[in-house]
Formats: structure tokens, sequence, C-alpha cells
């Protein structure tokens, strides 16, 4: 947070991988994230340099019904993916391969014979890469649209401010 006289404060930092401050970083990440943590256990940390995309990465968290207070869990979660050639759509229990521009972070899910169920509270984090916030956003909230289970809900200005800010 920043103060009315421009002063930082850290009111919580955030690095678990399934926080959805993280995910987004992550999409970022070009490095090998083994070998990282590889070195990092070895004490050779020092020695590895991590290669970071460039973009802005934008994540939208998609909540559980009656989330925060007591989310609903056991919701069948499908992936919609339209064909373009028969102009019908299918659901699937994974998400369709969106070519590391948009990737769907699984949280508070559970996998039972073969089918995902929503487990928790933040269920998935749809994120996505753009040249600018407002380009990672429109993809992010596309691949937010691809996703269905019972009682979804999410933001829907997520990232509204720093485009009003024109950083992009």
């Amino acid at each position: 947070m920043i103060d009315s006289e421009g002063t930082p404060r850290v009111l919580e930092f955030n690095c678990r991988m399934g926080d959805p401050e993280t995910q987004p970083i992550m999409m970022r990440m070009k490095s090998d994230f083994v070998q990282l943590l590889d070195a990092a256990i070895n004490g050779k940390l020092a020695n590895m340099e991590a290669e970071w995309d460039r973009r802005t990465a934008l994540g939208v968290v998609l909540a559980a019904a009656n989330y925060p207070q007591a989310p609903r869990t056991g919701d069948v979660i499908a992936f919609h993916t339209p064909q373009a050639t028969s102009g019908t759509s299918h659901f699937h229990s994974e998400p369709a391969d969106t070519a590391q521009e948009a990737k769907v972070f699984h949280a508070g899910t559970q996998a039972k014979k073969g089918q995902a169920f929503t487990a928790g509270g933040r269920v998935l984090c749809a994120t996505a890469l753009g040249d600018s916030v407002r380009v990672a956003q429109q993809k992010a909230y596309q691949l937010v649209q691809t996703v269905h289970f019972e009682g979804m809900q999410y933001r829907t200005d997520i990232g509204h401010h720093a485009i009003g800010r024109k950083v992009d």
C-alpha cells in the first residue's frame, strides 16, 4: 500500500505457489523452475540466472459459491472448448492448450475419476500474458469464459486501475 504521502508499506507478502499473487509471476518465468529449485537446494543458486518474459501477466480468481464465508465444494469443473468447424462446443476436465499465452492454475480443486471438482474457496486462477495490461486482461477474461462450475464467481474489474493509469 502507498499512503497519501507516497510512502510504500508492506501489509502482506504472499509467495505460496497456490496463491493468486504468485501465479501471474510464474506465467512470466521462462527458466526451468525445477532447475532453479535444484540449484537453491544445492547452494548453487548464485550461479543461476532466471529468465523472465517481459510481458504483463494478469490473473482472475474463480471462486466457489458462497466464498469467502462458507465456500461450497464438490461442484464439477468443466473447461469449454469451442469447435470452429462444427459450431458446437465441448466441455473437458482440463483446459485446452493455449500456447503458453494463458493458463488456468488449479488451487482449490480435487481430482476424482478423471474429473476436476471444487475443493476450496479460490478454485482456479485464469492467468494470461500480454504486451500490455489491457491485452493480458482481455486474454485472462477470455479464458474465464472457457470455465464453468455451479456457483462460479469472479471479479470483473481486475486490471482496470492499472489501465486507468495509462500503464499500458
